[in-house]
């Protein structure tokens, strides 16, 4: 079987190329009766490469690129990168096609004849949304969103090749669309090498007693960092000196001046702020020299990485009360759910981390049984 694996999207800001990545790493341990194509985006800040005889590497050309990012609409981009998908499919004679991310091409699947059956992961499914703030409008836009998610995706399922939608770390989702053609699938964390030497807290001359929380990952106002910085000055003085807030990941442009802004120039806690993508090698000794990872996001109710990655060095998280992350943190007792509005309820669940430094260490095995990288991969490309 000739199997295509496509994502047209990776930047180094994010989890994308890390998926990637490691599903290779996954199939060059299988044998190899299969032949597999890997197509990507051409970029300069990053290269796949494989020693393998059946996986080939393919990228779209510098002139592909210009076309694609000259588009202005996020439909016409869209159909541009599936273009180049049907046609290396149709040149490659792929009999399976596997798309790292499905929502851009929906309407392009609709629409288009595959002689090659299709899988793809659906990264923004509309059943868990909730309607963000009071108010008619609010409302109308909610309603509104939901229609065009549902008939953009029953659009898709009119092409009969598109055998498996997954959902990532969902396990109720797919009985609640009442579909055979989606699936649960694991949502992975990845094990990464760490820097030898590495201590966190001498390069960030961080006191030896201090709880270091992490805030990690693409930056802007769903990571909720305006609530978190409001609870940490609500903390009495002695308290927040015991404290050192670290947030890293590349900032949405005007976000860094707004977290700097809420932090006042008399705050008592420590402040670490890295406004870059990191190696996967320092992330990796990041997670697992912090004490309590933060993912208390707002308007956001899919799955996400950093849960496994902490769970990967048995760190709690705290996790916003809604949504596919809150009921894996409950069922695998990875840390504590709080509403990510709640002022007060984030100062003293930070308080309680603080006076309980047991409580700083989960025992994540359950949850890495049931989320390693060959339980994703061997899912992912199940082909029936």
């Amino acid at each position: 079987m000739r199997i295509l694996i496509t994502d047209l999207n990776i930047k180094l800001d994010g989890h994308k190329f890390g998926y990637v990545s490691n599903l290779l790493n996954y199939i060059e341990g299988l044998s190899p009766e299969n032949e597999y194509f890997f197509l990507v985006n051409f970029s300069r800040e990053f290269k796949l490469e494989t020693p393998k005889q059946n996986i080939k590497i393919l990228t779209t050309a510098e002139e592909q690129q210009r076309v694609i990012a000259s588009q202005k609409h996020y439909f016409q981009k869209s159909a541009e990168e599936w273009k180049i998908i049907h046609h290396e499919c149709l040149k490659n004679k792929i009999n399976h096609l596997v798309l790292m991310e499905l929502d851009p091409y929906q309407v392009e699947i609709g629409k288009t004849k595959t002689p090659y059956s299709i899988a793809g992961i659906w990264f923004r499914p509309y059943a868990r949304m909730q309607k963000e703030g009071p108010g008619l409008r609010n409302q109308i836009v909610f309603w509104r969103t939901i229609l065009q998610k549902k008939l953009t995706i029953k659009w898709a399922l009119m092409n009969k090749s598109l055998k498996k939608t997954f959902i990532l770390n969902d396990e109720a989702m797919p009985n609640w669309l009442n579909n055979r053609r989606f699936f649960y699938l694991p949502d992975p964390y990845f094990e990464y090498k760490t820097i030898d030497n590495f201590d966190l807290r001498a390069k960030y001359n961080i006191p030896k007693d201090n709880l270091i929380l992490l805030q990690f990952g693409n930056m802007d106002e769903r990571k909720n960092n305006e609530n978190i910085i409001a609870a940490l000055n609500n903390l009495a003085d002695e308290k927040a000196k015991k404290i050192t807030l670290i947030i890293i990941g590349k900032f949405k442009e005007g976000y860094l001046q707004k977290i700097k802004n809420w932090i006042p120039t008399n705050s008592k806690y420590q402040t670490i702020i890295k406004d870059e993508f990191v190696s996967d090698e320092e992330m990796e000794s990041t997670f697992k020299q912090s004490d309590v990872i933060l993912r208390m996001n707002i308007n956001f109710f899919g799955s996400s990485g950093i849960v496994g990655q902490a769970a990967n060095h048995n760190k709690p998280c705290i996790v916003s009360n809604n949504g596919v992350m809150a009921e894996q943190v409950e069922k695998y007792k990875l840390g504590r759910i709080i509403d990510p509005h709640n002022v007060n309820a984030i100062k003293e669940t930070i308080e309680f981390y603080l006076q309980n430094p047991d409580e700083r260490q989960i025992d994540g095995t359950n949850y890495k049984k049931t989320h390693d990288l060959n339980t994703f991969g061997s899912t992912l490309l199940n082909v029936q």
